[in-house]
């Protein structure tokens, strides 16, 4: 059985601004229509207007200042769920997330500068976004860094470093390009470790480790 919430659903077609019923913080209005959000996208069995339901309380909380809903409109955008798929305005809200410290809309915000999503490429800038993400503990962010620092694209150069942040990532992305790239750091220090790894990407079907392994 679904939950009824108290923002009556006529505001979806008025645009009407709810008003609770009582007064009440920002901050914890705020994580009600968030929660309320969360919980129309997630139904099992979905009716009709659910995801557009989940996207209208999304934009209520992120309107009032809360970062983690602004961050989830972005993915509604990006991706067209319960709204008209917009990367511009994905890009907006993640900006909007990301200034409040997000540490997923930061690496989104990176990853939109790294491919040019809407907007010129620029690996550098999309470094200082995945660093200010990873700051936090992003793991992929890590990742992302890892291949940048590798390559030397956006910044300097730096195998030592890239090798940690491929350490650090691997346990939990289980990439098998990440696998491939610690394979060829490791090739000389621990050629053991770079053979298992190279064997695992393989095993996934990463292209250029079974042309590696085919070599004689």
């Amino acid at each position: 059985m679904k939950l009824v919430f108290a923002i009556p659903l006529l505001l979806l077609a008025t645009g009407a601004c709810a008003q609770a019923p009582l007064p009440r913080n920002d901050v914890e209005l705020a994580w009600e229509w968030f929660n309320a959000a969360e919980t129309y996208r997630n139904y099992k069995v979905k009716g009709p207007d659910d995801l557009k339901i989940s996207a209208h309380y999304f934009r209520l909380a992120a309107n009032i200042g809360n970062a983690s809903a602004a961050y989830k409109l972005g993915e509604a955008y990006e991706n067209g769920v319960g709204v008209r798929q917009d990367k511009v305005a994905a890009l907006e809200w993640y900006r909007q997330s990301a200034a409040k410290g997000d540490k997923y809309a930061e690496l989104r915000v990176g990853w939109f500068y790294h491919k040019g999503i809407t907007l010129p490429v620029d690996p550098a800038i999309a470094a200082q976004w995945y660093r200010l993400a990873a700051e936090k503990d992003n793991i992929w962010a890590y990742h992302m860094l890892a291949f940048m620092l590798m390559d030397g694209e956006g910044v300097p150069q730096d195998l030592s470093l890239a090798q940690r942040y491929f350490e650090k990532s691997l346990p939990q992305t289980n990439d098998h390009w990440a696998k491939l790239k610690l394979s060829v750091l490791l090739k000389t220090s621990d050629p053991k470790r770079s053979q298992a790894l190279l064997r695992e990407a393989a095993a996934s079907g990463n292209p250029d480790a079974l042309k590696e392994l085919a070599q004689p």
